[in-house]
């Protein structure tokens, strides 16, 4: 098994690619169905979609190879383009590096920038201009509401999938993926322009640009924290709370860990999930209330607006771009969320039809369990129908070989115009020696929410257990996404693996208020569980204290 069934060709013209980002995103091996039916049709050509769409590069560079180079697979994980994100800083006049510090901090692996005769160009750099205009002066978008208002209406019109033929299952899922990709160009769109109002402020304001842009409110990750909260103070034996989660599994059951992925759980599949979140909570005073949470946070953005434009009074022009900058910091955080929160409820509709499939061919025997059917490739459903039992042992095998990918331990770049490593020369992940922090040692990342937090560190590797995380206890988690919000609750600071500009868990945190520090590498193996941490949010730094 030199490479695995999904895995995809990699760049010459865009050689480097990261696990940057793509960890947060898909932190585990895609499964086949994952990959091959929603993930590269959907997902992967909506990111190239909204590449071109935002103006990084031309329609013609991005399909000069024959393939989609602007993500990949690698030995089943999912890595993004950094060449094509690099571009994107130099054809906006801030260069290579600034892109590499905030997607990368100071790692000392990360391969240098090697510029190319074709990265300058003025036709590009023209759109660029133009699109960051744009995105500081827009105050709607009513595409991303038309999305939100098409993913509910799906949800809505759901049919009735235990009544469907098994080839109904297919189409209706199938017929899902051109929308989702739809949705995630949205979602390339929010996302890259989510950096234009910090980078105006890092410009004027440095020191306070996160403080600024925290507290956007009405972010969609959030909100099944605020719904779960409330769920928390009702007995939960009541009716009222029978009734409230069973409202709640509907608005956001599409939620879970590793969501991105068909194979995984969620809410809706799994609500033993959801419901030992929100036991997590009951032992939360009320001070840990995300509303108040939130309302510091905002109350605190815009203490620093306030500074901010007392700094630069008399210059009507600093004045007018802070104001631009932290408003358009605001919304795209807000939008971005709202995007990806598109996706992932059209992408659930996929899984659940596909979860039926499987639900009726575990039955039969043909499958060893439901979720088998994700080891297929989509271009086998039509002969798995046809013919389940005949794919019995094959599945069986791919299933075994899937999971050995899980032991592996994946490199933070691959780069396209060298030897792309195949799954014979990855180390297990217990092979990997990774030393143990100790009193006094300080391990640098990127700042994500300022603020000071000391705290016992808890290293939570499942937001499915979360019954370790005590009120104050710093969280160590090796990335995270809506799933774990939940979690940020009661934390009192959090420290993550991997993250870049705006990941969620920096866009989380910033709406609660809460210290984080992004891109520690190896914290979860470094840092002891239970020992005692300071994480500053400003320099980006844990400090052990005790261990």
């Amino acid at each position: 098994m030199s490479h695995w069934i999904t895995d995809t060709r990699a760049s010459k013209r865009f050689p480097v690619y990261t696990r940057s980002n793509a960890s947060d995103v898909l932190p585990d091996p895609i499964s086949p169905l994952g990959a091959s039916l929603a993930f590269i049709p959907g997902t992967m050509e909506g990111w190239r979609d909204g590449n071109v769409r935002n103006g990084s590069v031309l329609e013609g560079e991005v399909h000069a190879e024959g393939f989609n180079p602007v993500c990949g697979f690698f030995n089943g994980f999912f890595y993004v383009n950094a060449s094509v994100v690099r571009l994107f800083g130099v054809r906006a006049g801030v260069g290579a590096e600034p892109i590499d510090l905030a997607f990368f901090g100071t790692r000392p692996d990360t391969p240098p920038y090697v510029p190319h005769p074709d990265d300058p160009n003025e036709t590009v750099a023209k759109q660029l201009t133009d699109r960051a205009n744009w995105a500081l002066t827009i105050s709607e978008y009513p595409e991303l509401e038309e999305s939100k208002r098409v993913a509910k209406e799906i949800r809505a019109k759901r049919p009735n999938l235990a009544e469907a033929t098994d080839a109904a299952l297919i189409e209706y899922a199938r017929a899902l993926i051109p929308v989702h990709r739809r949705m995630f160009d949205d979602h390339v769109m929010t996302s890259t322009n989510t950096a234009t109002g910090p980078t105006v402020l890092g410009q004027i304001v440095p020191d306070l640009l996160v403080r600024i842009i925290a507290g956007a409110g009405d972010v969609d990750s959030a909100a099944p924290s605020h719904a779960m909260w409330a769920l928390s103070r009702l007995p939960q034996n009541s009716p009222e709370f029978q009734q409230g989660f069973e409202d709640f599994l509907y608005e956001f059951g599409s939620r879970g860990p590793n969501e991105w992925d068909l194979y995984s759980d969620v809410w809706e599949t799994k609500p033993a999930l959801a419901l030992a979140l929100i036991d997590a909570m009951r032992q939360v005073g009320p001070d840990g209330d995300p509303a108040k949470a939130a309302a510091r946070t905002v109350a605190d953005s815009a203490a620093a607006l306030a500074t901010a434009l007392e700094r630069v009074k008399g210059n009507d022009e600093a004045t007018t771009m802070v104001n631009l900058a932290a408003a358009s910091g605001r919304r795209f955080n807000a939008w971005r969320e709202r995007s990806k929160t598109n996706c992932i409820r059209v992408m659930n509709e996929a899984r659940v039809a596909m979860r039926e499939l499987g639900r009726r061919h575990a039955a039969t025997g043909a499958l060893a369990h439901e979720r088998q059917v994700f080891m297929l490739l989509n271009d086998e459903l039509d002969a798995f129908i046809a013919d389940p039992k005949s794919f019995t042992a094959k599945l069986a095998e791919r299933e075994t070989q899937w999971r050995s990918l899980w032991e592996l331990e994946t490199p933070y770049f691959v780069e396209g115009d060298k030897r792309v490593p195949e799954v014979e020369d990855l180390p297990k992940r217990t092979e990997v020696k990774v030393d143990r922090a100790q009193k006094g040692d300080v391990l640098q990342g990127n700042a994500g929410c300022s603020g000071v937090a000391r705290g016992r560190a808890r290293v939570i590797l499942d937001p499915a257990d979360p019954s370790a995380l005590e009120e104050g206890d710093i969280l160590i988690a090796p990335n995270t996404d809506p799933s774990w919000t939940p979690l940020f609750i009661p934390a009192g600071g959090v420290v993550v693996d991997v993250g870049a500009l705006n990941s969620h868990s920096i866009i989380v945190s910033r709406e609660l208020g809460i210290p984080c520090v992004v891109s520690v590498v190896n914290a979860t193996r470094r840092i002891p569980d239970g020992a005692t941490i300071e994480v500053n949010g400003d320099l980006g730094t844990v400090t052990i204290l005790e261990s």
